[in-house]
């Protein structure tokens, strides 16, 4: 399956001793060029804020056909990469509002000086 930016995926997350895995939700953030690569760019979603600096909540309305159980949050300082056959399926797309938040949040942390 090819998988675009802004997809919401369930990705499989392991235990640390490696014998299971959980299924967690996270946000693709890289590019359709990143992305024809074996690895993609995601973001953590959590459902505990933690630090308001560095979280984003997640409306319900933001997303096209999916709805978190709990209160959700974009967590911007667990960027990370992650090979593709890890993730279980995608689940939803931010709408074009939201992503343009999610986008600006992302800029502030990787600003270029």
């Amino acid at each position: 399956m090819s998988y675009i930016q802004w997809d919401i995926v369930l990705i499989k997350f392991p235990f640390t001793d490696l014998s299971n895995y959980k299924l967690r939700p996270a946000l693709i953030i890289s590019n359709s060029e990143f992305n024809k690569f074996n690895n993609i760019m995601l973001i953590w979603i959590y459902w505990n804020e933690w630090n308001k600096a560095y979280s984003l909540p997640i409306k319900q309305d933001d997303l096209l056909n999916w709805k978190f159980l709990k209160q959700s949050y974009f967590r911007f300082q667990n960027i990370f990469s992650l090979e593709k056959s890890l993730i279980e399926r995608k689940v939803a797309n931010l709408k074009t509002e939201s992503l343009k938040k999610v986008n600006k949040k992302i800029e502030k942390f990787i600003e270029v000086n």
